[in-house]
């Protein structure tokens, strides 16, 4: 029997056992299927077991020994871990690396670790190319397909945005105010317009928010093409782009090195598979490691690929992908508190054991059946990383599985040194999606545990909450009483005594037996008292005639009978805790996923990512609503901790997100209708409205790049501008001039009806000389001409365009004319005594009021 079999798992397989099965009634797409499965497993664990099984079918290899298929059949889950390890022992037998004596010891212990849900395999093609079938070198090797941060293409693809979102990006960034202001809609009119037309294109709300939060940003784009899987970023250079773009774009691993990103493309070539060790001793450990190993050696040579280039990286590069899963449940069976040090020395230790196991394995193969094609290239990278990791072992602190890891580790370097290794590739910390379901709902690499609370499956098919195996063992080692924590964590399910809701308590609001019977028969199922107490559970004609319930309200899915029926909602909060549990427990040690901080969990993927040869992917989870800052701000500190490799993760658009924009921008709302279709075209007279022979206004001077100007407005009755005047000294005769006959048409259009937005839209941002600082204007502090001053000093004074101010707007007063007064002011000071002629009372003042949010004033 070649040594590299784990005899030592033939026991564990006979204290394993096979678990309690039952038939499984599924419905799937695809009709009704009857499958043996694990009783305790549901319906969801099960049915990705049986898509997985039905592409597993027992090609034998021609020729193959009988000792591969000497075993009655086994249904399990559809036959297809019976299916799949037969193949594997003849895959096996053929190629050299099982022999008669050893096809046995290898089968059992693989088909009782699947069946308890210890083991799982990734998906297998149905068709391909398999890699032992490959003699000649391909026309076209593979190459790798990562982009580096820094490279034209990754910025080309990066720039690549929807044209429809371009004007709104481009809204905000023309605008020259407060940066609130000018990426608010209701705020900046331009933006506004751009946004209701991007809507109008079929943008979602969405992509218009994603649009406005990058607008600032030069390099990249809201919209577009797909962001590549896997991009390469440095530590500090560039690693804000590849922050905004997986910000823009969920599901982008950004690596920090080129041999992460390397590896982890390895990885999503290789043959794979996830071990939960939550429930191993150190012993049972490395024998299913090695188990695992070898299973996957025979599957990189047998199992078809769907394209030949990965079919060609598992003949040269042979890397296979087993994930390490269930160690944070392992941590809580131990009481060990996740974000504790002694946490993260306890998982580092457990995973270099497994490293150090799966690297003596792969040495052995590689005495046997030769190292991989490219281990010539590679041996001093290899070797050097087994340094590496002998090196990281001894920098923990000291302990038993420390201690056999680098004895393990220590072995693997002799024989790699005199062997080399059979794989490219070993221990991976990404699980995918499709695996982490069959394996269970167990922590993947480097993640917290879900909770002690989880889903189990009953008889009859109902799902039920109950506490998790490792809760209970912790709660054991802990001392603690396991019925209180029960009764924390998943609730009383009973009325009986209840302080609110009992059933005395009931019957006093017109409930009687049958409603309360109903009522408690569903507390065992239901996620909440509004779903126990559903009208569909006690009966509507009871909420309606007992209650007095309208019969419209009571078919609401947001009907509460128990609100309805008299009871504070406070005080239903704290029943339904009592009675369903509040899902957790006290105690760092029980801390789930959503109570551990981003810095404990990116410390732990830092701890186990040296023995990792494709490293863990930090989840960097964001809300829909957080700023591509804060992306950049925690790919910085994953990286800053140690993290080979990151993901930003942001939530989707809650339902029914909408932005708020204003339907109708005053400029379009201010435009003359079109005239309706006629046989004949007729001219109309436009009018001009004058102003009042005596008008007020105001007269602003300023300072633009140190050449003086005057502002001179004048206003209609209602406050309307109509005229404006430009006054400039020591400027040559001729620009005077032009400026001067400049205002008068400026002019003459608004009294034609011309809208002012018009007219700032089109000369805000106009660059010439005069430009630069403005000095005497407490709104407008730069411009880039006279032009783009005037129309931002108009723009704010009577628009309200407070995105057009480049200070503080905060401090205008309600015309926009000075500093804002924190005192009551004399009218005097705003209102001109000439031109009232001593009609405006001299007590009267003008009280400054708070600004409302939306008062464009």
């Amino acid at each position: 029997m070649p040594a590299d079999v784990p005899t030592s798992l033939q026991p564990m397989a006979e204290a394993f056992g096979l678990p309690l099965a039952e038939t499984r009634v599924l419905e799937t797409a695809e009709g009704e299927f009857h499958i043996l499965a694990p009783v305790s497993w549901p319906d969801a664990r099960v049915e990705a077991w049986l898509d997985w099984s039905r592409t597993i079918v027992l090609d034998l290899p021609r020729g193959a020994p009988t000792a591969a298929a000497d075993a009655p059949a086994d249904p399990l889950l559809g036959g297809g871990p019976d299916r799949f390890v037969r193949s594997l022992a003849a895959w096996g037998l053929a190629l050299g690396v099982l022999d008669e004596g050893s096809a046995r010891p290898f089968r059992e212990p693989l088909v009782t670790l699947m069946a308890a849900g210890r083991l799982a395999f990734g998906p297998r093609a149905l068709v391909g190319v398999r890699a032992w079938s490959l003699e000649a070198d391909p026309a076209d090797p593979p190459k790798p397909s990562a982009l580096a941060v820094g490279s034209s293409a990754f910025r080309d693809l990066a720039r690549r945005g929807d044209e429809r979102l371009r004007p709104v990006a481009e809204a905000v960034r023309r605008c020259a105010g407060e940066a609130a202001a000018c990426a608010d809609p209701r705020l900046n009119q331009a933006l506004a317009r751009a946004a209701l037309a991007a809507r109008a294109a079929g943008a979602s709300d969405a992509d218009v928010a994603a649009a406005i939060a990058l607008a600032p940003f030069d390099d990249i784009a809201a919209g577009g093409a797909a962001a590549p899987s896997i991009v390469v970023a440095g530590r500090t250079a560039d690693a804000g782009l590849a922050a905004r773009l997986g910000w823009r774009s969920a599901g982008q691993t950004v690596a920090f090195s080129n041999r992460d990103a390397e590896s982890l493309q390895l990885a999503a070539s290789a043959a794979s598979a996830a071990l939960d060790v939550s429930t191993f001793s150190e012993a049972e450990l490395e024998a299913a490691v090695r188990l695992a190993i070898l299973a996957l050696e025979i599957e990189t040579s047998a199992g078809p690929c769907a394209i030949p280039a990965a079919a060609f990286v598992r003949r040269d590069r042979r890397p296979l992908a087993l994930s390490i899963v269930g160690m944070a449940e392992r941590l809580v069976a131990e009481a060990v508190a996740f974000g504790e040090a002694d946490a993260r020395t306890r998982a580092a230790s457990l995973t270099a054991l497994a490293t150090a196991v799966a690297l003596e394995q792969s040495a052995l193969l590689a005495s046997r059946l030769g190292p991989h094609r490219r281990w010539p290239q590679e041996a001093d990278a290899g070797l050097a990383g087994i340094e590496a990791r002998i090196a990281a072992v001894q920098a923990l602190d000291d302990n038993e599985t420390a201690r056999g890891a680098l004895e393990r580790l220590q072995s693997a370097r002799i024989l790699a040194v005199e062997h080399g290794l059979r794989h490219s590739l070993l221990l991976s910390g990404v699980l995918d999606p499709e695996l982490a379901l069959r394996i269970g709902a167990v922590a993947a690499p480097g993640e917290p545990w879900r909770g002690p609370a989880i889903r189990s499956q009953t008889a009859d098919g109902r799902l039920i909450t109950v506490l998790a195996e490792p809760a209970l063992q912790a709660l054991a080692r802990l001392g603690r009483d396991i019925g209180a924590a029960r009764a924390q964590t998943l609730g009383t399910r009973t009325l009986e005594d209840d302080a609110l809701l009992s059933p005395a308590a009931l019957r006093e609001r017109s409930f009687t037996d049958h409603e309360i019977g109903a009522a408690e028969a569903a507390l065992a199922f239901a996620p909440s008292l509004k779903t126990a107490f559903a009208p569909a559970v006690l009966g509507t004609g009871f909420v309606v005639d007992a209650l007095g319930a309208d019969p419209v309200e009571a078919a609401a899915p947001a009907f509460d009978t128990l609100e309805f029926a008299g009871f504070a909602p406070a005080d239903l909060a704290q029943a339904e805790a009592r009675l369903l549990g509040r899902g957790r427990l006290e105690g760092a040690v029980f801390s789930c996923a959503s109570e551990v901080a981003i810095e404990d969990r990116l410390a732990m993927i830092a701890a186990i990512d040296p023995f990792l040869d494709a490293p863990c992917v930090a989840r960097l989870e964001l809300p829909f609503e957080a700023p591509p800052a804060e992306a950049e701000r925690l790919q910085a500190l994953a990286a800053a901790v140690g993290a080979r490799a990151a993901r930003v993760e942001r939530a989707g658009p809650p339902a029914g997100f909408r932005l708020e924009i204003p339907e109708a921008a005053p400029a379009e709302a201010r435009k003359l209708p079109e005239p309706p279709p006629r046989e004949r075209i007729i001219e109309v007279e436009r009018r001009r409205r004058r102003l009042p022979d005596r008008r007020k206004g105001y007269i602003q001077k300023a300072q633009v790049g140190g050449h003086k100007v005057y502002l001179h407005t004048g206003e209609y009755d209602d406050g309307e501008l109509g005229e404006i005047f430009l006054d400039m000294h020591k400027e040559g005769a001729a620009f005077r001039s032009v400026m001067n006959n400049f205002a008068i048409a400026i002019s003459i259009g608004l009294q034609y009806g011309v809208p002012l937005e018009e007219f700032v839209d089109a000369f805000v941002s106009t660059r010439f000389e005069p430009a630069g600082t403005v000095e005497g204007n407490v709104a407008i502090r730069s411009a880039t001409s006279i032009l783009d001053y005037v129309f931002r000093e108009l723009g704010v004074s009577y628009l309200g365009r407070k995105d057009l101010a480049n200070a503080d707007p905060a401090g205008l007063d309600a015309d926009g004319l000075g500093a804002g007064a924190k005192e009551p002011q004399p009218a005097a000071r705003f209102i001109s005594k000439g031109f009232a002629r001593g009609g405006a009372p001299d007590n009267l003042v003008i009280l400054p009021l708070p600004r409302r949010e939306n008062d464009p004033g």
